[in-house]
């Protein structure tokens, strides 16, 4: 994607210079803390409009950002309130003296509707300072996950002595979702100034396909630009140069490309296209070359089906290239009604894939006789549901293995709510498949515990808050509620520790980084000497039927701890935390980024012992 902050860098050095091709006169990439000099916000929100921050801070549960660095943005679908009147105002400009003008933005808007209701945002202007507005343009949504440069000529409004400029976004009064801005530039064209503004490739692909290399160049200087060449090529690789002649794009015109040569995606992975705009009008580079990329990272993803108990059952699958051979496989199970790219979306677990070097897989649950999607742990209202999600599983992880470089011995499992049930289902019934489980919101049937019998032990990692109002952390063994009786998640974490023969490690109180979500998680950890076997339960004090990290508790991020949690597991079995070492007790193995560890699993660690002493190790020493 192209790179605004770079640019408006390169804009502000060259202009040093006065040798550069635009005369700027408002460059805004919204880094800062708060809100820039001379911006100014309109809004009726309860949330205060348009708010500074990161996807991760803007975001919210059912609306999604991509990343792009600090940014400004109104969320409706976090506040649902009132946001018929959010403007977000530039300060205001005289252009009496000007002769054309251009506005360039990174964009990123859906467009979405919902419950008959459908968001707005629109490009206005003002003459009379705010006390009327006119519309400039309407923003097209594209709803693709990615970020877009928007382009607008504004020499309709030159020559007068005050104008302000406005963002508009209307949620019509329905719950909405909500509009980015980032990297806003208001200039005067001058010189031969070609740049790629946007690409139409969607940022999520499905693998494999073929498709076009399609995209808008525009002509952002003031000389009309008659022929150019554009090359195409992913992270560096062979690269795909097509002439483009016979123009006549005039100053602050565009141009609708599609290249000769389309992109075959043959397996899911994480791509980075680069898309170069050269050779302008027959000269090696144009005044300003900082433009002449556009650089959109295209995460390709496998959605398929399997034939399984006569039923054809989907699933998402996503194997990165960063994957080493004989890498970890992780399912990540939604919630009941929920799906497998909503989880995908929420929890955010590709990224970690990228990051680790691990393989995922989304399932997708069947549909009851309410039509809502679920898995079958057993629930009372599911009595005459017959369709087996353990046998699923594990032919799913039979059929991946079968195609890709799979470590066998490290299948694992996590979910949210009904894909939390399913965890501790697998943990009991499919010992022989699941290494470890990490259920976040989700319960134990009591029927299951009651049977409970795994040929092998299974590590268990739950996140629960005490708020839960959906599945209770003090249980419902008398089945009120109607899902089916189950013990209190403490009773839950009890029995597999009994089962196990675990004691309790360690407690903790972990940081709170967040004091605005209303709650604190803490820690018990459990384990037993000569064992690779551990129960984890994180307690999110306060905290309701939540992802944490994606919504209600952000002071961890469930997806990454639970990654976390599977990756520090040992291979075999080694002395455990309890040991006397000359009078002292050994209290845990951190490596040195202060996580815990297995002895012997890393090279350099730190020895924690009771008295308050550390001791580091070497493996091998």
């Amino acid at each position: 994607m192209f790179d605004m902050k770079t640019f408006c860098v390169i804009l502000t050095i060259v202009a040093c210079y006065a040798s550069f091709s635009q005369n700027i006169l408002i460059s805004e990439d919204f880094e800062g803390a708060n809100l820039p000099s001379g911006w100014t916000i309109n809004s009726n929100a309860t949330d205060g409009g348009w708010n500074l921050g990161t996807n991760q801070t803007l975001e919210s549960q059912w609306w999604s950002i991509a990343p792009h660095g600090n940014f400004i943005g109104t969320n409706d679908d976090d506040c649902d309130c009132d946001k018929s009147m959010d403007y977000l105002i530039m300060p205001a400009m005289d252009f009496s003296n000007s002769t054309a003008i251009s506005l360039q933005f990174e964009n990123y808007y859906d467009g979405g509707s919902f419950g008959g209701d459908t968001e707005t945002a629109t490009l206005e202007y003002s003459l009379n300072n705010g006390n009327s507005w006119s519309v400039i343009s309407e923003i097209n949504g594209t709803d693709d996950g990615a970020w877009d440069t928007q382009s607008f000529d504004l020499s309709s409004l030159t020559g007068n002595p005050s104008v302000l400029i406005g963002f508009h976004y209307n949620d019509n009064g329905g719950w909405m979702f909500g509009w980015a801005i980032d990297d806003v530039m208001l200039f005067e064209p001058e010189g031969l100034d070609a740049a790629i503004t946007s690409l139409s490739v969607n940022s999520s692909q499905d693998a494999p396909t073929t498709i076009p290399i399609t995209g808008t160049v525009s002509n952002i200087g003031a000389e009309t630009i008659n022929s150019f060449d554009i090359t195409w090529s992913l992270g560096g690789g062979a690269a795909y140069t097509q002439n483009f002649s016979g123009l006549n794009m005039v100053s602050l015109g565009t141009y609708n490309f599609t290249h000769q040569d389309t992109w075959t995606i043959s397996q899911s992975g994480l791509y980075n296209l680069d898309v170069t705009i050269s050779n302008v009008n027959g000269q090696a580079t144009d005044d300003n070359p900082s433009n002449d990329v556009y650089s959109q990272s295209v995460q390709a993803l496998e959605y398929g089906t399997i034939l399984d108990g006569g039923i054809q059952r989907e699933y998402i699958y996503y194997h990165p290239g960063s994957a080493p051979p004989n890498c970890p496989l992780i399912f990540v199970c939604h919630g009941y009604t929920g799906s497998a790219q909503g989880i995908m979306n929420y929890s955010e677990f590709n990224h970690l894939a990228d990051e680790y070097g691990f393989a995922v897989c989304y399932p997708q649950g069947t549909q009851d006789g309410n039509g809502n999607t679920f898995f079958n742990v057993g629930y009372d209202f599911h009595n005459n549901e017959t369709v087996d999600d353990i046998a699923y599983l594990q032919n799913l992880t039979t059929y991946f293995q079968s195609i890709h470089s799979l470590d066998p011995s490290k299948v694992f499992c996590t979910g949210m709510s009904n894909g939390g049930d399913l965890c501790y289902m697998l943990a009991c019934q499919a010992s022989e498949t699941f290494r470890a489980v990490a259920p976040i919101a989700g319960m134990i049937m009591q029927d299951i515990m009651d049977d409970c019998n795994p040929s092998s032990e299974v590590s268990i990692f739950e996140v629960h808050g005490t708020q839960d109002n959906v599945t209770y952390f003090d249980g419902d063994p008398n089945n009120v509620d109607g899902w089916g009786a189950y013990p209190s998640i403490p009773e839950t974490i009890s029995f597999f520790n009994d089962l196990f023969g675990l004691e309790l490690m360690s407690t903790e109180n972990l940081p709170n980084t967040n004091n605005n979500d209303g709650s604190t998680v803490s820690s018990e950890k459990y384990g037993a000497e000569n064992s690779c076997t551990e129960v984890w339960l994180y307690t999110v004090n306060g905290g309701g039927h939540d992802w944490p990290g994606a919504y209600g508790n952000m002071d961890i991020d469930a997806s990454r701890e639970a990654w976390l949690f599977f990756q520090q597991l040992c291979d075999d079995p080694v002395a455990g935390l309890n040991e006397l070492n000359g009078g002292r007790k050994l209290v845990r193995v951190i490596d040195l980024m202060g996580r815990e560890v297995k002895k012997e699993s890393c090279p350099f660690t730190i020895y924690e012992y009771s008295d308050g002493s550390s001791e580091r190790k070497v493996k091998g020493l």
